[in-house]
């Protein structure tokens, strides 16, 4: 059975492995970093810290056919609070043009902007490539555990969420906007920079220009991966687009990966959930059943747990007596139904 949950201090392992697979800001492949990850996770689950804009929540789907972690997906509370600015380019258009020339000209402009005041970030998304295609639509249920969570406890999070996208690589640890433009500015590698900007951003104001840069004077195949998201990521990019998320006219100062957001309530899979009671008898899903699927939420005897379950005719959830002892409820419990975009 496939069971979404918090991560735990037995998940470093399978987290460190997962984390080497996309290798980014929020999910560095370092030990100490994933390690030290997992405790803020765990405390803020358990609401145990002080200032409810620390908050990460980290969650791992778990195959307990084979007792291993397939994927995580991350919540950040609050991205951009006093003394951890959130740093993002603007990009603005501006159009020139000669009558004595008789051309026109539309340039693209860059500009750092920062605030101490942001929004909810989620991201960390990574799923073991076997469990891609799966029929239990793994990494829309993912993507879609955080939202669920969010609205089960939305005092702990922001009113905007937003998500940046990767953009291409031209190989690992290298990008493409990152030579043309921050490696001038900072004289650091992609990578370096990645991994110092996991503990500080300082750098980023101190060194970055602070005037509007024109992408013009960039090459061409440099101007056109600002904005655009790389393969890996076009699928969690539709995921979030049916569900109501927008482009944003923001880029990821390192890499050029656009951001797009929304604001929490208005989100398909915040607004259209619904709660049930559960019967005292649990339904099985007939054998032949390939119907639709929805996301199974609740906090049962085993602290939040969710699962995937199909749906009958009349969008009733079929929640088997193992999705229930997985959840840790039983009859008369509330669970939370989230659809799977």
């Amino acid at each position: 059975m496939l069971i979404l949950r918090p991560i735990e201090a037995r998940d470093a392992e399978a987290l460190l492995a997962l984390a080497r697979q996309l290798d980014s800001m929020n999910l560095p492949a370092e030990e100490t970093f994933l390690e030290e990850r997992i405790a803020v996770s765990q405390r803020s689950f358990a609401r145990q810290i002080e200032d409810w804009r620390e908050g990460i929540y980290v969650f791992v789907l778990e195959d307990s056919d084979v007792g291993r972690c397939v994927g995580t997906s991350t919540i950040l509370a609050k991205h951009g609070r006093p003394g951890k600015p959130y740093f993002w380019l603007e990009v603005t258009t501006e159009e020139r043009r000669s009558t004595e020339l008789s051309v026109r000209f539309v340039h693209k402009k860059l500009q750092l902007r920062s605030t101490e005041d942001g929004p909810t970030e989620i991201g960390g998304i990574v799923l073991d490539p076997a469990y891609r295609r799966h029929k239990a639509r793994c990494g829309k249920a993912l993507s879609i555990v955080r939202f669920a969570y969010m609205s089960m406890f939305p005092d702990r999070f922001e009113r905007e969420v937003i998500a940046e996208m990767l953009s291409p690589f031209v190989e690992p640890g290298r990008n493409l906007l990152w030579d043309a433009f921050g490696a001038r500015f900072t004289g650091l590698s992609y990578r370096e920079a990645d991994r110092l900007s996991a503990r500080s951003k300082q750098f980023i104001a101190d060194l970055f220009p602070r005037d509007p840069v024109y992408a013009t004077l960039f090459p061409e195949h440099v101007q056109a991966v600002i904005g655009k998201p790389n393969d890996t990521a076009v699928a969690a990019l539709r995921i979030l687009e049916k569900i109501g998320f927008r482009r944003l006219n923001q880029v990821d100062p390192f890499d050029g990966g656009p951001y797009v957001g929304a604001s929490r309530d208005a989100i398909a899979s915040v607004h259209e959930r619904r709660q049930l009671v559960l019967p005292g008898l649990a339904r099985e899903a007939p054998a032949t059943d390939e119907g639709s699927l929805v996301l199974v939420a609740a906090l049962g005897r085993h602290g939040f747990r969710a699962t995937m379950v199909p749906v009958d005719e009349h969008g009733a959830p079929y929640v088997s007596q193992p999705s229930r002892d997985a959840l840790g409820v039983g009859a008369g419990d509330r669970v939370t139904i989230t659809p799977l975009p």
